[in-house]
């Protein structure tokens, strides 16, 4: 067998290495996909409860906090101002929590089970003398 018949029949290393990227790039973009729908369903839940507790909260104190805004601490105002967010987007912005965490989770499931390539290793044949 001629030198450069082993060369072109040799083992295909860059599709190995391109494969092992690959793979640990859909790992990546998966957890980011799937860690952004998480913090994402976090911050709909605090949303919600922000809601509630303003909503509980006695009407006079809500009209005082209202007119006195400028003055109230940072999570009173951060109370006051999601009572303002209407629920049609807290909704939408659940359901786009949950396509985030679904298509990140399958994402992130799909890149360890990538192929690693094909294994072109083929035996040399001995030299007999």
């Amino acid at each position: 067998m001629s030198p450069t018949a082993l060369a072109v029949g040799g083992p295909k290393r860059d599709d190995a290495s391109m494969i092992g990227i690959v793979r640990w790039l859909f790992t990546l973009i998966g957890g980011v996909l799937l860690g952004s729908g998480l913090v994402l369903h976090g911050q709909v839940a605090l949303a919600h409860y922000m809601r509630e507790e303003v909503t509980n909260t006695f009407f006079l104190w809500r009209a005082l906090g209202k007119a006195t805004f400028v003055f109230q601490g940072g999570e009173t105002r951060m109370a006051l101002a999601m009572a303002e967010v209407p629920p049609e987007a807290l909704q939408q912005s659940d359901h786009a929590a949950w396509v985030l965490v679904i298509v990140g989770g399958l994402v992130a499931a799909t890149g360890p089970l990538l192929g690693r390539g094909k294994n072109t290793l083929q035996p040399v044949p001995s030299k007999k003398a």
